[in-house]
Parts: structure tokens; sequence; C-alpha cells
């Protein structure tokens, strides 16, 4: 008896943790357009973009036409779908930028940022972009893209506009 629910055990065990194992669905897009955000403990990183600690996040309007202008916050609040509900998972965001990219003073042009986020399954998440440098404000379509390992879960294209 005792060799059988060894044996059961034994079959059984890689159900349960596969049972565990994060799947993804997709990702929903709960909102976008602009937001008003409060940003802290900002800091440069290798690119020279800033980034910041972000709180008390509001949506200001929905909208894909974003105003060339400091300041500007836009993006979008998406959901990970997928099981089970509260696991967490790693998600690249890619932001590709319009020609002729980010021209910073001695710097080589960036047209591409990529960065790998902390996500939960379930869970509301903001995604933005802010315009901290004369340098950024690039007339164009901006396409931000999200990735689990190999596969493009969710594309949107914002146009930044000059005023």
């Amino acid at each position: 008896m005792q060799m059988m629910l060894f044996l059961l055990v034994l079959l059984l065990a890689p159900l349960g943790a596969d049972a565990q194992t994060p799947r993804i669905e997709r990702i929903d897009v709960v909102d976008y357009g602009i937001y008003t955000v409060q940003e802290k403990n900002c800091k440069r990183d290798e690119q020279g973009i800033q980034r910041c600690d972000r709180a008390n996040v509001r949506h200001a309007v929905t909208t894909s036409s974003v105003p060339a202008q400091l300041g500007v916050q836009f993006g979008m609040v998406y959901r990970v779908v997928g099981t089970p509900v509260g696991a967490p998972v790693t998600i690249k965001r890619v932001w590709l930028l319009p020609a002729p990219g980010f021209v910073q003073p001695g710097k080589e042009p960036i047209l591409r940022l990529e960065r790998a986020d902390a996500a939960t399954i379930g869970a509301t998440m903001l995604a933005q972009y802010g315009f901290d440098d004369p340098w950024e404000l690039i007339p164009g379509a901006w396409t931000q893209e999200f990735w689990i390992g190999d596969r493009k879960l969710l594309t949107r294209t914002f146009t930044v506009v000059k005023q």
C-alpha cells in the first residue's frame, strides 16, 4: 500500500508543480492616454533617461495624440491576464522611437528603449513615458510593445505632435 501511495505522489508531483507555473494569456489595456503623476527619487540611467518612482497617478485624458511638451506623461494602464492570479512575472517593455531618435550631445542616437519590469498576474500596472528633457520631444509615432519571452503580447502606438 505504501508503495502505491509513493508511486501516486511521484506521478502527481509534476502536475502540481506545473499548475503553479505562471501562464500568460494576454495583456488587457485598462486605460491609456495622458496621466498626471508625482515623481520622486529621480535618477538618470545609463542611456541618460530620467527614471523616477511615481505616486498619485491620475488618468487625465484618453488619447493617442500626445503634445511634445516637457512634463507630459503618456502611456497606459494594463493588466496581465493568466494564471495563477497573483503570480509574479517579468514583462519586457519596448519603446520604438521615431527617427532621428534621442540625440544627446556626445552620444549615439537612441531609437529603442527596452526594460524588464516586474508585474503580477491580475494586477493593474502603469507603463508610461514622461518628457523630461528637450531632446526627448520627438514628433512622430512612438510604439510601445509588451513581451513575455519571445512572444509579443501587445502593441500600442502614440503620435507625438509639436505644439
